[in-house]
């Protein structure tokens, strides 16, 4: 008698989502996953050509943690890169519709990485260097940096209470406001900031992020002016521009 293969109650990981997707293999044709995890692989051939699926986990990574806190250890309890992939099977990456303005911000926006030279705060010793010895500046930047968005808002208010012409500080303090959707206030500490911004290369994102602001606060055509400035040239700025005014 042929023996029955055992339903296996394993997720998929990551790794193997990635994997899979890369090799076009959407079919557990070895009955190696739960249902779950099967239901999410087939749907990776949903997966828009446009957008890869390291930047989807990534994203979908960052909604779900801001949802539910950064405590909630989400990775431990169910695989992002199925979860990922269930909203995919679900609709959530629908190509035959247009996006609408949310889900446009939603598929573009990302945290610009730190560029802010600090005084103070030791990166090398883990979560507590924000709470310790450095000062109010670097405090909010290592928050920043550590993906503590609420306290990061907290500090750079505080320090631009007594420090209002740090636009450094204010132009990632509206990029803060905007990850949590305050997209109003965000625009307006974004545009302070755009006034005296402390070098040139802030200027593009800058305009990128207000551009987001504006799009996320349903001004699309006040968006459209920023991001027609911004589509020409080779980086990132110019290239996630063009993307959004194909489809805006």
């Amino acid at each position: 008698m042929k023996k029955e293969i055992p339903q296996n109650n394993r997720s998929l990981s990551r790794e193997e989502m990635l994997d899979r997707h890369r090799r076009q293999e959407y079919q557990d044709t070895k009955n190696e996953f739960n249902e779950f995890s099967r239901r999410a692989l087939a749907g990776l051939q949903y997966q828009p050509e446009a957008e890869a699926l390291e930047t989807t986990l990534n994203r979908l990574d960052r909604r779900i943690t801001a949802a539910g806190g950064r405590l909630f250890p989400f990775r431990q309890i169910l695989s992002i890169a199925a979860a990922a992939a269930a909203l995919l099977v679900a609709g959530y990456f629908l190509l035959a519709q247009p996006p609408g303005n949310e889900a446009l911000f939603a598929q573009h926006f990302d945290y610009l990485p730190s560029a802010v030279h600090t005084e103070g705060g030791d990166r090398g010793s883990g979560p507590s260097a924000y709470e310790d010895d450095a000062t109010a500046r670097a405090k909010a930047m290592l928050a920043y940096e550590a993906g503590n968005y609420p306290l990061a808002e907290n500090l750079m208010e505080k320090h631009l209470d007594q420090n209002e012409r740090d636009s450094e500080i204010r132009l990632y303090l509206g990029i803060v406001l905007l990850g949590e959707g305050k997209a109003k206030r965000a625009a307006s500490e974004l545009e302070a900031a755009r006034a005296n911004l402390p070098q040139a290369a802030y200027e593009r994102p800058a305009k990128w992020y207000l551009a987001l602001a504006m799009l996320r606060s349903n001004q699309p055509e006040e968006a459209r002016a920023l991001f027609l400035e911004l589509k020409e040239g080779k980086d990132r700025y110019a290239m996630g521009s063009r993307a959004v005014l194909k489809q805006l």
